[in-house]
């Protein structure tokens, strides 16, 4: 029964006053909690704006910086390509240089053949001219001799 007594018609305003109170203050709580959640809600808004414009950055400047390797590897094989093209075409340039010089040595060689040729002839007639005068010598010393004698 007194259980009956703080709830009469005399206490009701303590009771609204203490209710108000507790009200308030859930209030005051649930404000202070929700301003909390707000605050930390935008700054992970923030955070995450913050992190979108880096992201955004970093695709943008992305091929600027950086390459696929597929486009790498492509590129490296058309360099290859045309280093491989350029060596074939020095290769083969070099070997016509060296047909070409060979040519030329082995016409030269004929031409030294010829060249030797005419000096072994030249050398060969001396000899022979040389002989063919001993030889009319010695004829004309025998002549010399058969003349005395008789």
């Amino acid at each position: 029964m007194e259980g009956d007594v703080l709830i009469g018609a005399g206490n009701w305003p303590a009771i609204l006053a203490v209710v108000g109170t507790l009200l308030t203050a859930i209030f005051a709580l649930l404000k202070w909690f929700a301003g909390r959640l707000l605050a930390d809600i935008e700054s992970r808004l923030t955070r995450i704006d913050d992190l979108e414009n880096r992201f955004e950055r970093l695709m943008a400047e992305l091929p600027l910086r950086y390459q696929r390797r597929e486009d790498f590897v492509r590129e490296m094989q058309q360099a290859d390509g045309r280093y491989q093209r350029i060596v074939e075409s020095v290769i083969e340039t070099m070997r016509e240089e060296v047909v070409l010089h060979r040519r030329r040595i082995e016409d030269l060689e004929k031409q030294r053949e010829t060249d030797v040729m005419r000096y072994q002839l030249r050398d060969d007639a001396i000899r022979e001219y040389t002989s063919l005068n001993a030889k009319i010598d010695r004829v004309y010393e025998v002549l010399m001799e058969m003349k005395h004698d008789r």
